[in-house]
């Protein structure tokens, strides 16, 4: 926690709605940590009336609670489970993978919380009584979604080590990486059915997600050659949109969209960036090594 941490700072600014930055603290061997000057992740509320249209989702979405409510009450407590039904993820098995994939969860604990009260957005119970969550609405703010935000760096992360394991079912047409992203955007739209999110939570929570896995990836990783500072636009969100994380990232190839939505006012924005050597953890490249070889095939 303390690799992780302690390398990102943030930031608020008001105006017509909140924006919430999350920084970069980039070290050289030797000197001080000097702030990044482009945000890591920087997202911008949406404006009251747009989460006012997205109330048309939750009335929708209400009618699949009788389906889903069994799993949407253990998604309460913990999401890397459901992801267990796709990757053979086992405490005998996969040890490191399960310890590397709790610390990316705590780190983007740390991250989303910070976030969300920076933003302070109201919960979907807030503006009707008609709502009625299945299960207890959170005290902390709506957006970005923190269940999507676990659910999308678990699942990138797990799609990367798998990606790069000595494994030829892994890299086969990104199979694995798109089940990982269905399933993970299957939880994130759960919030909604059960009351407590909009998908405009889910989106900003994908985005946040996606990219702190990037990140992650970065400070474990000797051979990621870049990582993505990106960039959520709540204002320029069509509120009639529902979420669909396919606007968002490619899986066969693992990157993210450069833009998303209209080129003059696009809500989605992202860029790439080279990694250096001096962002490398040596804690985390060890424990990342040792995940990643609980994915290769057994030598015959």
């Amino acid at each position: 926690m303390f690799e992780m941490g302690s390398r990102v700072t943030f930031s608020e600014t008001k105006c017509d709605t909140a924006t919430a930055n999350l920084w970069r603290q980039d070290a050289v061997s030797g000197q001080p940590p000097k702030i990044h000057e482009t945000p890591l992740v920087s997202i911008t509320a949406p404006a009251v009336s747009q989460f006012k249209q997205q109330m048309a989702y939750l009335g929708a979405y209400a009618d699949l609670r009788a389906d889903r409510a069994a799993e949407i009450l253990e998604q309460t407590t913990a999401v890397s489970p459901f992801l267990a039904s796709i990757a053979f993820l086992d405490p005998a098995r996969t040890p490191f993978t399960l310890e590397l994939m709790s610390a990316a969860l705590r780190f983007t604990n740390y991250c989303g919380m910070r976030m969300k009260y920076g933003i302070a957005a109201k919960r979907p119970i807030e503006y009707s009584p008609q709502v009625q969550p299945i299960i207890m609405t959170p005290t902390h703010g709506s957006l970005p979604s923190g269940h999507a935000t676990e659910a999308f760096i678990t699942a990138r992360l797990l799609w990367k080590l798998m990606r790069g394991a000595d494994a030829k079912q892994y890299s086969q047409d990104g199979v694995w990486g798109e089940m990982f992203m269905r399933l993970a955007a299957r939880i994130a739209t759960n919030r909604t059915i059960a009351g407590v999110h909009f998908p405009v939570d889910s989106v900003a929570g994908a985005v946040l997600g996606l990219t702190l896995a990037d990140y992650v990836a970065a400070l474990c990783d000797p051979h990621a050659d870049n990582l993505t500072s990106a960039s959520f636009h709540g204002p320029a969100f069509p509120a009639t949109d529902d979420f669909d994380w396919h606007k968002l990232y490619v899986v066969k190839d693992d990157h993210q969209h450069q833009s998303v939505g209209p080129k003059s006012a696009p809500w989605v924005t992202s860029e790439s960036q080279e990694t250096t050597p001096d962002m490398i953890s040596l804690p985390l490249a060890w424990l990342w090594k040792k995940a990643q070889n609980e994915w290769n095939d057994f030598a015959l």
